[in-house]
């Protein structure tokens, strides 16, 4: 039975180069029921995709080094994961454009509040395991 649960708990793929905020919402996501995955940057997240389960939902920084969050876009709606929905977090003021331009499922302006974090996670995870189509 615990194998089937596991089976069952929706896993998100964390793609943060900022070490302490990845940790933060790792904790907060599997306080929620969760499983994650971390990846630093663009370039581990492909590794994570290849190599790990496949994730609910990703949560995608735009700013990071090797591979940015704009070529990481690029390259994943070219991949077999692009039904995967993204979402986009970032303080740069012209992050929501930028989500749009780079067709995400949503933008989360940082600091994300933790509510809203969790709120808009829950959102989209389920909204991918449903099929539904908003």
């Amino acid at each position: 039975m615990r194998g089937r649960d596991e089976e069952n708990s929706m896993t998100i793929l964390i793609v943060e180069d900022d070490a302490d905020i990845r940790e933060l919402i790792k904790i907060f996501l599997e306080a929620d029921g969760f499983s994650v995955n971390l990846a630093g940057d663009g370039l581990d997240a492909f590794e994570e995709l290849q190599a790990g389960p496949r994730p609910a939902l990703i949560l995608l920084d735009l700013m990071m080094p090797r591979m940015d969050g704009e070529q990481f876009m690029k390259q994943f709606r070219a991949s077999r994961f692009a039904d995967i929905p993204v979402i986009i977090m970032s303080g740069h003021s012209a992050a929501e454009k930028k989500a749009e331009e780079l067709n995400a499922a949503f933008c989360l302006m940082k600091p994300v509040e933790v509510d809203e974090l969790l709120k808009t996670v829950r959102q989209f995870a389920l909204s991918g395991v449903k099929n539904d189509v908003a």
